[in-house]
């Protein structure tokens, strides 16, 4: 497995160029791409410079391994199947040219509540899955707290409803944590089959007036933790076993792509989360490659 970095922690403050020259500094050569780092305005990247990409991706011998597709997180964006599905497809369009294999998207405003849609899901995700196929992409599916994909369960009855190894899940363990579902080791052990890519942060119980720094403060939690706030954290001080998760992933060698540092903090902490997460990765002997 390699290691990666998302482009969205720094890409409102930040070119991708100099995103992954604090990813190499780390000796990350791997990274997802998001809409904020491509020159451009609007949903999605078909109205956005991907040559520019192409460029920096040749220039600086980098990978892209993923384009990430936010949209779902707009109400705007999922008025109607239609509007939606023009972007995903120009996702996957941005995916074949700078040459990564993965899709990440969200479920969110299509389907908020805890029971899958399958009808809803279908109108907004089948088009684009078939275009993802013609052109050798893989959608990867991204567990929120907040919507059908919430629980290991739910998500596993997603993937099974899908049935294609081209429609896979981006399987998130602080995520799971965040919606009170235990990601390891029960979530792995449902979802293993169908994991695409894995996104890698960890998170804790916001506990107020101990003191826990406000740059790392989340969103409200779902499940048995509502509505206590999750507290994110680098990854060796987060209540999510990583090290077991990644232990695990390894030993089945299922998975065999790229993890992804995705800190959920401040732009001026993002660095010091990659320094302290990149070493005790590699202290504890995991891409050992770095």
């Amino acid at each position: 497995m390699e290691l990666g970095i998302s482009g969205q922690a720094l890409g409102e403050v930040m070119s991708f160029g100099d995103i992954v020259d604090i990813g190499k500094k780390y000796g990350i050569r791997h990274f997802e791409l998001w809409p904020c780092n491509v020159p451009g305005s609007g949903f999605g990247y078909r109205d956005r410079d991907i040559a520019a990409i192409q460029k920096i991706r040749d220039e600086k011998s980098i990978r892209i391994d993923c384009v990430t597709l936010e949209a779902a997180f707009s109400r705007k964006a999922v008025e109607t199947p239609e509007f939606y599905i023009g972007l995903l497809k120009g996702a996957i369009d941005a995916a074949k040219a700078v040459g990564a294999r993965l899709v990440n998207h969200y479920c969110y405003f299509i389907n908020m509540e805890e029971a899958p849609d399958f009808s809803r899901m279908d109108a907004f995700w089948k088009q684009p899955l078939a275009y993802a196929k013609e052109k050798g992409i893989t959608l990867v599916l991204e567990n929120e707290a907040h919507d059908a994909t919430r629980r290991p369960e739910l998500m596993r009855a997603i993937m099974e409803h899908y049935g294609d190894e081209a429609f896979l899940t981006n399987f998130d363990a602080a995520n799971y944590f965040q919606a009170g579902a235990e990601a390891f080791p029960a979530g792995y052990e449902i979802l293993k089959p169908y994991i695409g890519y894995i996104h890698l942060k960890n998170a804790c119980l916001h506990r107020e007036g101990a003191g826990q720094p406000k740059e790392n403060r989340g969103a409200p939690m779902s499940g048995i933790f509502a509505p206590a706030l999750v507290q994110y954290a680098p990854i060796p001080e987060g209540s999510v076993n990583i090290a077991g998760f990644l232990t695990a992933v390894e030993k089945d060698g299922l998975y065999k792509g790229t993890c992804t540092l995705e800190p959920h903090t401040q732009p001026e902490c993002v660095e010091s989360f990659y320094e302290k997460e990149s070493a005790w990765l590699r202290e504890k002997g995991y891409f050992t490659g770095l």
